[in-house]
């Protein structure tokens, strides 16, 4: 009998150390990597393509328009980067364009990075 529950015992402190290390492994994965968005038409997501595109006209002095995101990773640190592409008009003519938005904890957004990726 008392072999028995030391083993029901060991086994059960190994369930839990087990659980513990998978639960920690998914949470290093959480923090640090760029991950896909799952939902690019998410109206937060094309919030921040617009803010990007209203935050490089603002600093370039242009006069782009903005479209739509396309595509997108998050990568989550203290604070939240946005690699996002997206398409926007320059006059008449559509262009593809990368940014790098920056939310911080307190969720303002900084754009760190704006260029044309169609050119």
């Amino acid at each position: 009998m008392t072999k028995a529950l030391f083993l029901v015992a060991s086994l059960l402190l190994y369930v839990l150390s087990l659980s513990s290390l998978v639960a920690a492994t998914q949470r290093l994965d959480l923090a640090g990597s760029y991950k896909p968005i799952k939902n690019i038409d998410d109206p937060k997501i094309q919030s921040l393509g617009e803010f990007a595109v209203n935050e490089h006209n603002k600093q370039a002095k242009t006069q782009l328009k903005f479209q739509k995101v396309i595509s997108g990773e998050m990568q989550i640190v203290a604070g939240t980067n946005y690699k996002l592409q997206l398409t926007a008009l320059e006059g008449t003519s559509s262009g593809t364009y990368g940014t790098l938005v920056f939310t911080d904890l307190n969720n303002k957004n900084n754009l760190i990075n704006f260029y044309d990726v169609s050119k």
